[in-house]
């Protein structure tokens, strides 16, 4: 532990003080990533590092984009990333499923999960290191001590709400100190210091769940909880929910105003002991509220659903009601 943490302590009760109703910000430290990275990394037990998961193949979808990795030293790759804070401009860049033509960025999180960590319990470790922004940026400053940890701005880290984007002089440093980080060299078990997980909604958190071996899921599945305000930027397409009704398969997309298409929506269908699948695709330039799928002749299964090449809904369904 650092020898400095009861500054690190009253760094995490003076903020939480001061942020009024995103005071639970503080408390923790966050890595987000896509839900079938996330299954991945709850299987392992284990965050790894860049270099380290694109190694042992833990990485199905890169959030990051390539032109800021192009110019991240393999040195900094080998650094587990956190953030001090959830909404971060990278997250405003790549949450939610954009259709294929309107990734310019080429940075995507489909469905995103964050992981909460304690955050004394990693600010206070012997070999965090601190970022005042991306590391990716080459004005970024990293250091590990007292003195540089109070001179990073954190009244720009936590920073949320309105600015002149207009205005270079507002809008940079702002931008810019929003994406500092918390970096742990090589690995970061899940054992200790994980608190809870956070999906965006229902359905997320079933695909999360469905994509985990049964014994993972019994075991994770009380620390995956549903979104709470301030968490996530829902400006993208992604499933609200999915129910069944009268034989049929509802799937509720979110509201938001900025789903236009066009998307490819795939739907397949797995009845449990049988090889035969249901897989349909049809093309929409703009998603509806609500898709309907009859399955008159189902009774359970797993629904599987892509927007375009993501991975945006799996999870068990029964279409037949269950004898009490």
């Amino acid at each position: 532990m650092k020898p400095w943490h009861i500054e690190i302590r009253e760094h995490i009760d003076r903020w939480s003080r001061q942020l009024g109703n995103r005071g639970w910000w503080p408390k923790y430290v966050y890595h987000f990533t896509d839900v079938t990275n996330a299954a991945h990394i709850i299987e392992s037990g284990t965050l790894y590092c860049r270099t380290e998961a694109i190694r042992l193949g833990l990485m199905n979808v890169d959030n990051a984009a390539p032109d800021v990795i192009g110019h991240t030293s393999i040195e900094r790759q080998n650094l587990v990333r956190l953030y001090f804070r959830p909404r971060t401009p990278t997250q405003y860049q790549n949450e939610g499923i954009r259709p294929l033509g309107q990734r310019a960025l080429k940075a995507h999180c489909p469905v995103p999960v964050f992981f909460c960590f304690d955050a004394f319990a990693l600010l206070s470790r012997d070999s965090t290191r601190y970022s005042d922004g991306n590391i990716g940026s080459a004005r970024v400053r990293i250091g590990e001590d007292s003195a540089f940890f109070a001179s990073i701005p954190f009244n720009l880290v936590f920073h949320d709400g309105w600015f002149d984007v207009n205005n270079p002089a507002i809008r940079d440093p702002i931008i810019f100190h929003r994406n500092a980080e918390v970096l742990v060299p090589g690995s970061l078990a899940l054992d200790n210091d994980l608190v809870f997980l956070t999906c965006r909604s229902a359905a997320e958190r079933r695909t999360l769940l469905q994509l985990l071996p049964e014994a993972v899921r019994t075991a994770w599945e009380r620390k995956i909880r549903l979104d709470q305000p301030g968490m996530f930027e829902r400006k993208w397409s992604y499933v609200e929910d999915v129910v069944v009704i009268e034989a049929a398969i509802s799937i509720r997309f979110s509201p938001s105003s900025y789903m236009r298409g066009p998307y490819t929506v795939r739907f397949i269908y797995q009845e449990d002991g049988s090889a035969h699948t249901i897989d349909l695709a049809r093309k929409f330039d703009k998603l509806p509220r609500a898709l309907r799928v009859p399955l008159p002749d189902a009774n359970a299964g797993v629904v599987t659903l892509y927007l375009d090449d993501a991975l945006a809904f799996r999870g068990r369904v029964y279409t037949n009601p269950i004898p009490f």
